[in-house]
């Protein structure tokens, strides 16, 4: 666990992490003064997430990327599995801070910090194991040696089967 936490790739999670708290909350005090708490968290966690996902494949996980070998369609694949991890880290999120708030009864902004908190660990497990997994060893990037055909000898007095 230790050897873990040292890690290059957690400590750059941490640091996002924190970073897209603070855009979350942020974009969370902007919208709550023009819709309710629930729609207001919604729009701070979209905006979030985008974010997230571009910092998170251009620094956090870059590590994990083949390089060269990235095509748009990987960008837009791993987008796709990013979000959905997103959606289910929301879930957690998204549950816990009704939870914290409607029946805890906890203020809309703490209610908001907890369920960020909460989905920081589930989205660590999605990002890591699914969305930026390490690339499989695999033929295709395996070290090709290119292939030797034999030589024809030269046999000094030339070709004798000739006549």
């Amino acid at each position: 666990m230790l050897r873990a936490l040292r890690s290059a790739t957690v400590v750059r999670f941490a640091v996002v992490g924190v970073a897209m708290t603070v855009l979350h909350l942020a974009v969370f005090r902007l919208a709550s003064g023009w819709v309710v708490a629930e729609a207001a968290n919604v729009v701070a966690f979209l905006v979030a997430t985008q974010v997230n996902f571009a910092v998170s494949y251009y620094w956090t996980w870059s590590s994990r990327r083949t390089p060269g070998r990235e095509t748009v369609g990987s960008v837009l694949r791993r987008a796709a599995l990013f979000n959905g991890s997103a959606a289910a880290g929301f879930g957690v999120n998204a549950a816990v801070f009704s939870l914290a708030y409607r029946v805890i009864g906890t203020t809309a902004m703490t209610s908001a910090l907890v369920g960020t908190v909460a989905s920081a660990g589930a989205s660590f497990l999605l990002s890591s194991r699914l969305v930026f997994r390490r690339p499989a060893l695999t033929a295709d990037v395996a070290p090709v040696l290119p292939l030797a055909l034999p030589q024809p000898q030269l046999v000094p007095g030339g070709d004798r089967s000739r006549p």
